[in-house]
């Protein structure tokens, strides 16, 4: 009977329900959506809710302004327990808005510049995103956050120009590969923003991803993969909502929500 009682309490656990909290800017709730992120642990058997809490055209330093800003948007979706997991998506509309790193970039005659640029851009973005992330581990110490660095957008037609006021600016449209130079400042950003945010915090309480490259392949651009974006062409842009968010529904927002499954939600969760 205690072996029973055992094997029961293990099968308990392993069922446990997770509260997931989706927070930040339109990758929330515009696309891919936190349904993506439903979709997976539906799929994988993991018993989950998810809260969208994000809001397109948000900026961190916005959010920041209030350094609980993440727990109070915890307690509202989750009043009793609070959120386990977190997917956190900041830090692109404070690049678009930021009028210094957009002066700076103008000024740029070389990729070294333009890399300054960012650099200061970013960080005065870390501080906020810092402050979101402090602020959420007072309130809820044992909450796992996972966060990728956007992806590459649609670069055709008027979204070439939304793209590098997302990132490059007069700089990359002024280049003879102006799709190239957007991906490389995306991929030098992901080096000194996603990826430095792990280190800081460490991988048991923070997982950044990196999705540069997986949009595009789900588009079929040839040579694209995860990690490894192609610098000739964008993402599929009949798939991308707005040129910047992969439509939920499509293979690009489905890529997404796998790469979210097998690079975090797995490991976070007892499956």
């Amino acid at each position: 009977m205690l072996k029973k009682l055992g094997f029961l309490a293990v099968l308990a656990s392993a069922k446990a329900d997770y509260n997931v909290l989706s927070f930040g800017d339109s990758q929330g709730d515009t696309g891919p959506t936190y349904a993506v992120i439903q979709d997976v642990l539906d799929q994988n058997n993991v018993a989950a809710k998810v809260v969208n809490a994000a809001v397109g055209g948000t900026l961190s330093c916005g959010w920041a302004a209030e350094s609980d800003a993440i727990v109070t948007a915890g307690r509202s979706a989750f009043p009793v327990s609070g959120p386990d997991l977190v997917w956190l998506t900041v830090g692109g509309n404070d690049l678009a808005g930021d009028a210094k790193y957009h002066a700076c970039l103008k000024l740029s005659k070389t990729d070294s510049a333009a890399r300054r640029c960012l650099d200061a851009a970013n960080s005065r973005l870390m501080e906020c995103t810092k402050t979101l992330l402090d602020g959420l581990w007072k309130g809820y110490p044992d909450a796992k956050v996972g966060m990728y660095n956007y992806e590459v957008p649609c670069m055709e037609d008027y979204c070439l120009e939304e793209g590098a006021n997302f990132l490059g600016g007069d700089y990359c449209l002024s280049q003879s590969n102006q799709i190239g130079c957007m991906v490389d400042l995306l991929s030098y950003w992901q080096t000194i923003y996603v990826d430095a945010l792990e280190v800081m915090y460490g991988k048991e309480k923070f997982t950044g991803m990196n999705m540069l490259g997986v949009a595009q392949q789900a588009s079929g651009v040839p040579g694209a993969s995860q990690g490894n974006p192609s610098r000739d062409a964008g993402s599929k842009c009949e798939w991308m909502t707005s040129c910047v968010h992969p439509t939920y529904g499509t293979k690009t927002a489905d890529a997404i929500g796998e790469v979210l499954w097998t690079d975090w939600l797995r490991n976070v969760t007892n499956v």
